[in-house]
């Protein structure tokens, strides 16, 4: 039954990253919001070991964005950065706790939540910051044993710190770029001792950055990232 559900999920998926197709061929939605779609659908078709398929988006997403980076969105665009923040939200839905009544999880998923369900959310940040700065001593002097964890740690509070700006447009680059290179300069460490998830981690953060690169409009540096995610994970 999980299974099932899982494939009905990917097939959900895939037919909205069509529908988006059509959109983009009609001029109706961005480049940008393909690219997000793909990126998203090839992240779930590496979890259910659909290899060929996740290869093949993340083809296609990074020939999208090597576009961006020659000539740009093909028509201007308001603000469409709670489409990123809300497939950058989904990504991390794993390594969120289980809603209760003093914590509500929002609906990953959705780029309409209720202010109340948002401010909790991003309230959450604080205590977040503080977990990172304690696991970041801690793995100073036991990486192998707490880089995993601070790298989980640090994942949350930037995905919630990316959400908490997405109405800032143009001015998310300066205040949330340290955030994501942080988060690829520990990938890269734990990569670098050799860890079994060190790769997978790396390719994540690199994503991540790339897609924040992309909804920043810096469309050369979000092409260089991706393009070594494929080298990554193809």
């Amino acid at each position: 039954m999980e299974k099932e559900r899982g494939d009905e999920a990917l097939d959900a998926f895939a037919d909205m990253v069509d529908a988006c197709r059509r959109k983009l061929d009609a001029g109706s939605t961005s480049l940008a919001i393909l690219t997000w779609e793909l990126v998203r659908h090839s992240q779930m078709l590496d979890a259910a070991g659909r290899r060929a398929g996740a290869r093949a988006a993340r083809k296609e997403a990074l020939g999208l964005l090597a576009e961006l980076g020659e000539t740009g969105e093909r028509k201007s665009w308001s603000n469409i950065l709670s489409w990123w923040t809300m497939l950058l939200s989904l990504s991390g839905r794993a390594e969120e706790p289980a809603a209760s009544a003093r914590t509500p999880a929002p609906p990953f998923g959705s780029t309409t939540w209720s202010h109340d369900t948002r401010q909790a959310y991003v309230e959450g940040i604080p205590a977040l910051e503080e977990e990172t700065a304690r696991l970041t001593e801690a793995a100073a002097a036991d990486p192998h044993r707490h880089l995993p964890g601070l790298i989980a740690t640090h994942r949350r509070m930037t995905i919630r710190s990316a959400l908490h700006r997405e109405n800032r447009t143009h001015r998310i680059l300066k205040p949330l770029r340290p955030l994501f290179d942080n988060g690829v300069a520990l990938a890269r460490r734990l990569d670098d001792l050799g860890a079994e998830e060190g790769r997978a981690l790396l390719a994540r953060a690199l994503t991540d950055r790339s897609m924040f690169l992309l909804a920043a409009k810096q469309y050369g540096e979000a092409h260089d990232d991706f393009l070594v995610v494929t080298t990554l994970l193809d």
